[in-house]
């Protein structure tokens, strides 16, 4: 279910300028940026089994933006994003 969010949705998504704020993120997938940090959470799942990730956009020497994914899993990432 992840890699059909991803490849589906989610990659589109951000080859249309989403995560720059130009275009929208798709509701389906539920992005939001967690409080007080600079990650990311995506919900590709309420029901069971509950899938989420969290992400963050960082840059490297050329400033392009770089997705780094840093957790999947159920709502318990959260503890530690």
């Amino acid at each position: 279910m992840f890699k059909d969010a991803v490849y589906k949705h989610f990659l589109p998504a951000i080859s249309q300028g989403a995560h720059t704020g130009t275009v929208p993120w798709p509701t389906r997938l539920r992005i939001h940026k967690l409080t007080d940090t600079d990650i990311y959470s995506l919900t590709w799942n309420f029901a069971s089994p509950d899938g989420r990730a969290t992400f963050r956009f960082t840059t490297h020497d050329d400033s392009e933006p770089v997705l780094q994914s840093r957790r999947i899993g159920d709502h318990s990432i959260y503890n530690r994003p």
